[in-house]
């Protein structure tokens, strides 16, 4: 069977797919869009953040960390409802968060942060309700030998919406002038995806797997040969409803009906913990903190312009976007999850601990040499525990648990989201930025005292000599 034959058999699982990753599309617009608006003259200006530094970084720290908090509290939601709630209406919920989310921050009134702060929440509750709902619903509708591609498409996509973000951003800050329009245009397009992901959940199936735990089999037959593009005689139907049966009816035999408890069970807690821990390792890795603060990092390294910081972010999500496709393309489908694990940490790291080496031997110059560094290392990234994290921690669950599983999974992303930030955050506030150099060993704090003892010399005896000469 060749390729375009394929897909056009299996169009209702690509449907599927494609509507549950115009999601992750928002979900990684609403993730990568906070750096770069902040970033803009015109939103520091309108919200007096301009004249104080310290009040800036808490802003953006805030502004972070409340999408965190909200999509910590909506990863819990789908198991919460899960079964009252299909795929598909969790996935218009997650629309309809989207859209409050987005409207609030657009109409946002300055200088008062407050309909930013709470749009960010809404939005944050969207991201957390499809961070835990697309990857399940993918998975359960996907062929099995597609699954894996299927799965990875959800980081591309989610890094697609970064990509979205930073170049709207950088667009907004070279062709617009600096008023608010500048920084409403680029949060507005949240209101246009979140209509699209509306449209999507109400025009797909909905999880043949979904409907046959809550014992709605012909439904679940319909469904299954919607997605697969056959008939309920055909031998492909009838063994994958036997398959579903089969593991359905052996977790409840296995269970006797218990359902959160028998998450602890040993096996399934042993799956448990490997889930959470590729979530945890995954948010302490270093990527998320470039993503979100993409603009001030580069401004660290060199790039010390409005423009030329957005835009080196810009190629930041470029590289990142090409280096996952890259991995849907080959990776996914050839190595074993863990060999990829094992190798994406053993390059990121290599590169981590280059970039640490440049910036103290060179402090704070070789801004091209950190720049390809910090570039080399996103792309280990997404070659590896980028895409994967969300291919494992959807794959390895039971059926029965699935929800339960992956929405603890969900909740770790998130709170460990929310305390890295949270941590950058309460630094941010408490050090200047020229402090931050001396706090990481940018700079040794006795150079950058008596750097700051000259300057002051230099200039106090400029100023005695302008007065004597005045005298």
């Amino acid at each position: 069977m060749t390729f375009l034959s394929t897909c056009k058999k299996h169009k209702g699982s690509i449907y599927v797919s494609a509507a549950a990753n115009i999601g992750s599309i928002l979900f990684g617009f609403d993730t990568g869009v906070a750096g770069g608006v902040v970033a803009l003259s015109s939103f520091k200006t309108d919200f007096h953040l301009s004249s104080t530094p310290k009040k800036l970084a808490s802003t953006t720290g805030n502004i972070v960390a409340l999408l965190n908090l909200g999509a910590f509290i909506g990863a819990l939601f789908p198991a919460l409802l899960s079964h009252h709630l299909g795929r598909r209406h969790l996935l218009l919920t997650a629309g309809i968060f989207f859209l409050l989310g987005g409207i609030l921050q657009t109409a946002a009134q300055p200088p008062s942060l407050s309909m930013i702060y709470a749009g960010r929440v809404l939005a944050g509750f969207g991201v957390g309700v499809v961070s835990t709902t697309a990857p399940i619903y993918v998975a359960e509708c996907s062929p099995k030998k597609w699954r894996g591609v299927m799965m990875g498409a959800f980081e591309m996509f989610l890094v697609s919406g970064g990509m979205l973000a930073y170049w709207s951003v950088y667009g907004c800050a070279v062709h617009l002038k600096p008023t608010s329009r500048q920084w409403r245009t680029p949060l507005s397009l949240q209101i246009v995806l979140a209509v699209f992901v509306m449209l999507g959940s109400l025009a797909t199936s909905e999880s043949p797997r979904w409907l046959a735990k809550q014992g709605r089999w012909d439904e679940a037959t319909r469904s299954l040969c919607v997605l697969r593009g056959a008939g309920e005689g055909d031998v492909e139907i009838v063994e994958e409803l036997a398959e579903m049966k089969a593991q359905i009816d052996e977790e409840v035999e296995m269970t006797d009906g218990r359902r959160l408890g028998e998450m602890f069970k040993v096996r399934n807690l042993q799956r448990l913990m490997w889930g959470v821990s590729v979530a945890f390792f995954t948010m302490w890795c270093g990527h998320n903190a470039i993503l979100y603060y993409g603009p001030a990092v580069f401004k660290q390294i060199g790039f010390t312009s409005q423009n030329s910081s957005l835009l080196a972010s810009g190629v930041f999500t470029c590289i990142k976007f090409g280096s996952t496709i890259l991995f849907l393309v080959s990776g996914v489908q050839i190595f074993k999850r863990k060999t990829m694990l094992m190798v994406g940490a053993f390059f990121m790291g290599g590169f981590l601990l280059a970039l640490g080496a440049v910036l103290k031997a060179y402090p704070p110059g070789a801004g091209d040499v950190s720049m390809a560094l910090i570039y080399l290392f996103v792309v280990a990234y997404s070659l590896s525990w980028g895409p994967l994290v969300w291919v494992y921690m959807g794959e390895i669950f039971p059926t029965r648990l699935r929800d339960y599983g992956m929405a603890i999974c969900s909740m770790m992303v998130w709170l460990m989201n929310y305390v890295i930030f949270g941590t950058a955050n309460i630094l941010a506030t408490i050090f200047s930025l020229e402090e931050m150099d001396v706090l990481f060993r940018v700079v040794e704090e006795e150079h950058r005292k008596r750097d700051v003892e000259n300057n002051i010399n230099e200039k106090l005896g400029t100023v005695t000599t302008v007065e004597t000469s005045r005298g």
